[in-house]
């Protein structure tokens, strides 16, 4: 399945379902976080970012600024904000930021921690497809309002 199979978004009187969709997102965040235990919750949640990877196949990339470009029109696309790329000796860092923090009222944080999940598995699936090799990890911190991921060592 591709990211052009999905419906566009909706514009006009009838966008009602993104608030539908936003309390589905939340509940379903809230409930694999309350649970399980934190640790399968955050695999489940990594699993899910890794589905979203797949919709956008990234194989035969070969520049930094072709990937930042992608994978921005995928999250673009989802009005999921957008990155900066950033690739040293050590580590390749995104810094993702505008993401939908705050879709509904959240005091345990749940839909915090699952777009953490998300996005680390989306960009480690995504690296791993490069080429990243099996000592490379991904790992994800929110630094305020902005997701930022590191893929190194």
């Amino acid at each position: 399945m591709k990211m052009q199979a999905f419906p566009q978004p909706r514009s006009g009187p009838s966008d009602n379902a993104v608030g539908g969709l936003a309390l589905l997102a939340i509940a379903t965040a809230s409930e694999v976080s309350e649970g399980i235990p934190e640790e399968q919750a955050h695999g489940f949640f990594l699993a899910i970012g890794r589905r979203m990877a797949a919709l956008e196949p990234l194989d035969g990339v070969n520049d930094a600024s072709v990937l930042c470009a992608r994978i921005n029109a995928f999250w673009q696309a989802l009005d999921w904000g957008e990155i900066e790329l950033a690739v040293g000796r050590e580590a390749i860092i995104v810094r993702h930021r505008d993401l939908p923090t705050e879709i509904s009222p959240d005091r345990a944080g749940h839909w915090a921690r699952m777009l953490l999940g998300v996005l680390e598995g989306a960009y480690d699936s995504w690296f791993r497809v490069l080429g990243s090799g099996p000592a490379l990890r991904t790992t994800a911190e929110w630094k305020g309002e902005t997701l930022e991921l590191r893929h190194g060592r």
